[in-house]
C-alpha cells in the first residue's frame, strides 16, 4: 500500500490542482460548494470529477471545471465497477492532480484506488456515511457487506488522509488507518446566515401554506430526505397515523424524491397509497429554508447517517428535532436540550417524542433556540470550511506551491466535460 501512496509532490509553476470526486454532480453542488469556493480563493485550481448529471452546468457556472467519468451507481457488476476504476485512473493520470478528494461510497473506494495507482501525491477519502450496504438488512447486503469492508480497508490503506463525519464511523473504519492519517470533521457545514427565520422569503412561505393548506392552528411535522426506506420513511408514516388519531390538527410533510439509482428506494405505489389529507409528499424542493420556516417540528428517523445536513439546517432555523439515536444524528442532538433521540425502527417511541413537542409550544421554542446556538458554535460553514482549509494548508505548508500565489494565467487551459 505504501507503494501506491508513493510519488513526489507535483512541481509546477501553475496552481495546485484538486479533484473533488463524487457519485453525482448534485452532491458536490449542494454540499461541497462552500469548500470549493474557499479553496479557489486560496489559489487552488478546483475540478469536479463526477458522472453526467443535472448539476454539472451549475458547477461550471460557479467556475468549477467539470470532468465526467463512467459510473453506474446501482450496479454490482464487477466489469462495470472495473470500468469506473479505469476511467478514474485515466483521468487522474491525464490531468496530473495534486489532490484527489473523494466522497460517497463508490468514489471513496474506486477513486482512492485509482488515485493510488496514478500516484496522486495526496489522496483524501472522506467518509460521509457507510451507505445502504450497512443499513439495509437483506440477502444482497449480507452477501456484499464483507467484500465492501475489504475494499474499504484497502482504500483506507491507500489514502493519505481519511476523514470521518462522526465518531462511530471513525471507530468502525478508523481501525484500518493509523492515527496520523485519520480525523473527524463533523459534517459539511451550514450557512447559518441563510438558514435563520428572519431571512425567510414570506411570499414563498405563503405559497407553501396555501399549497399544503396549512392553517393557523396546525402543527406541521416535516421530514426532508431522499426517499430510501433506510431514511425511516415507513416509521414516519406509521408515527403520523398514530398521532393524527389523537391530534387531527397535525400535518405531516415529506420533502424529497425517489432516487432510482439506490436499491433501497421507496416504492412509488406505496407513496401514492399513503399520500392523503394529513400526510403530504412534497417532492423535490428548492425552497428548503421556507419549508423549515413553515415547520413546527423536524424529524429524521433514519437508520444511519454520516452527519445529517437537513437536521443541521432545521436546527439553524430554530426548529426542535426528534431523530433516531444513530451514528451521525447523535453528534448533533443533545437529548432533552435541543431535541429528542429515539431508537431506530421504532415508530411508537418516535410518536411519543413527537407528541411531547406537539403538546408543548414553550418546549419547542426552548429546544429551537438551543439548537441554533449549537449550530453556530460547532457546525457553521465558517467553522467547517476553516477545518478543511487547515487540512490543505498542512499538505502544502512545506511546498513551494504555496496556496494563493499562483495566477489564473499560469495554469494551462484544460478542456471541461472530459468524458474519458
Amino acid at each position: 500500500m505504501d507503494a501506491l501512496r508513493a510519488g513526489n509532490m507535483v512541481q509546477r509553476r501553475g496552481k495546485i490542482k484538486i479533484a473533488f470526486v463524487s457519485n453525482c454532480p448534485m452532491n458536490l453542488y449542494l454540499f461541497r460548494m462552500p469548500w470549493m469556493k474557499a479553496l479557489r480563493r486560496e489559489g487552488f485550481d478546483i475540478y469536479a470529477v463526477v458522472p453526467e448529471g443535472k448539476y454539472s452546468d451549475c458547477l461550471e457556472a460557479e467556475g468549477i471545471k467539470v470532468i465526467h467519468y463512467y459510473l453506474q451507481r446501482e450496479s454490482l457488476n464487477p466489469f462495470k465497477e472495473l470500468k469506473s476504476v479505469w476511467h478514474l485512473f485515466r483521468i487522474f493520470r491525464r490531468h496530473g492532480f495534486d489532490v484527489v478528494h473523494s466522497f460517497t461510497i463508490k468514489p471513496n473506494i474506486y477513486g482512492t484506488l485509482a488515485a493510488g495507482l496514478a500516484k496522486v501525491p495526496h489522496i483524501i477519502k472522506h467518509v460521509t456515511g457507510l451507505g445502504y450496504i450497512y443499513t439495509v438488512r437483506n440477502m444482497t447486503t449480507r452477501i456484499f457487506r464483507p467484500f465492501v469492508s475489504i475494499f474499504h480497508k484497502v482504500s483506507c490503506a491507500v489514502a493519505t488522509k481519511v476523514i470521518f463525519q462522526n465518531n462511530n464511523d471513525y471507530a468502525e473504519l478508523g481501525v484500518f488507518v493509523d492515527r496520523s492519517r485519520r480525523l473527524v470533521i463533523k459534517g459539511t457545514g451550514v450557512d447559518s446566515d441563510y438558514f435563520i427565520p428572519g431571512r425567510a422569503d414570506r411570499e414563498k412561505v405563503e405559497r407553501i401554506r396555501d399549497a399544503f393548506r396549512i392553517t393557523g392552528g396546525m402543527v406541521v411535522i416535516t421530514m426532508i430526505a431522499r426517499l430510501y426506506w433506510a431514511k425511516g420513511v415507513r416509521e414516519f408514516i406509521e408515527a403520523a397515523n398514530i398521532l393524527h388519531q389523537k391530534y387531527p390538527h397535525t400535518l405531516f410533510l415529506v420533502v424529497g424524491w425517489i432516487d432510482g439509482g439506490n436499491p433501497d428506494a421507496v416504492d412509488e405505489e406505496w407513496m401514492r397509497k399513503v399520500n392523503g389529507s394529513f400526510v403530504k409528499f412534497a417532492g423535490r424542493r428548492e425552497d428548503i429554508r421556507e419549508i423549515l420556516y413553515s415547520t413546527d417540528i423536524y424529524t429524521l428517523p433514519s437508520y444511519r447517517e454520516g452527519l445529517p445536513r437537513t437536521v443541521i439546517e432545521a436546527m439553524s432555523m430554530k426548529r426542535p428535532v426528534a431523530v433516531t439515536d444513530i451514528p451521525g444524528s447523535r453528534e448533533v442532538v443533545e437529548q432533552g436540550v435541543n431535541g429528542f433521540l429515539v431508537p431506530a425502527r421504532n415508530s411508537f417511541i418516535l410518536a411519543q417524542a413527537l407528541e411531547k413537542l406537539i403538546l408543548d409550544k414553550d418546549l419547542r421554542e426552548r429546544m429551537g433556540k438551543a439548537g441554533r446556538e449549537k449550530i453556530i458554535k460547532e457546525f457553521s460553514n465558517e467553522i467547517i470550511v476553516s477545518k478543511v482549509l487547515d487540512l490543505y494548508r498542512e499538505f502544502f505548508r512545506d511546498s513551494s506551491n504555496t496556496s494563493g500565489t499562483a495566477t489564473e494565467e499560469s495554469n494551462p487551459a484544460v478542456p471541461t466535460r472530459d468524458r474519458n
